[in-house]
């Protein structure tokens, strides 16, 4: 099995990689766009994935990065954004320690760390709500309402992008492909499900806010 890792979707290396695995145009286009949400395609011989990986910034707002994976019977290349730099020390870690893996392990791995980014991030959202809450009791003002709307605004944006991993990892349990094996269906069949979960609390968040 070989794994690629392209850290500039911008890198020559992914023309290169293209070329010799026969990757489709539209789907390089899309390693180098910053896509709104997560999706799944199926490639002439391979699967093509894009998940997304959130942090906060120091405002509070939600920051997503572009993780896209290629996925063959006997290679996986995966291409990050040239800034992301916690997801690129993650799959050096997985370089180290998953080598041993097959291809649609290690593809597992990295779209379930992804959607771990999604958690604490909701966590903030729903300690944040807390605090806006005590606020409001006390007197509402100006700035608190308006911490309301950024909050709901950001909470929109996360529940699309886990709307999207959640019908993306749900493809995934289900799918008859040459690229996964039925071993895999229950990993992703629980991914799923978290995502599932946080999507249901994200929405309980927005109607309490």
């Amino acid at each position: 099995m070989e794994w690629h890792n392209v850290i500039d979707p911008a890198s020559p290396e992914l023309d290169q990689l293209a070329e010799r695995y026969h990757l489709h145009p539209l789907h390089i286009e899309d390693c180098r766009q910053h896509l709104e949400s997560a999706k799944i395609e199926e490639g002439e011989s391979y699967l093509f994935t894009v998940v997304k990986g959130i942090e906060l910034t120091k405002e509070g707002s939600i920051d997503g990065h572009d993780i896209d994976l290629f996925l063959g019977k006997d290679y996986l290349i995966t291409v990050i954004e040239a800034g992301d730099k916690e997801t690129r020390q993650q799959i050096e870690r997985f370089q180290v320690s998953c080598n041993h893996l097959r291809a649609d392990q290690i593809y597992y791995r990295i779209i379930d760390t992804a959607v771990d980014t999604h958690l604490p991030v909701l966590d903030h959202y729903n300690d944040a709500i807390d605090d806006l809450e005590d606020s409001a009791m006390e007197a509402a003002t100006p700035k608190t309402l308006s911490r309301i709307f950024e909050i709901k605004r950001e909470l929109i944006n996360l529940r699309r992008i886990l709307v999207h991993t959640r019908d993306v990892t749900a493809h995934l349990q289900r799918v008859d492909s040459p690229y996964i094996k039925r071993d895999m269906w229950p990993f992703f069949c629980a991914t799923s499900m978290i995502t599932s979960r946080a999507i249901s609390i994200t929405w309980r968040c927005f109607a309490t806010c």
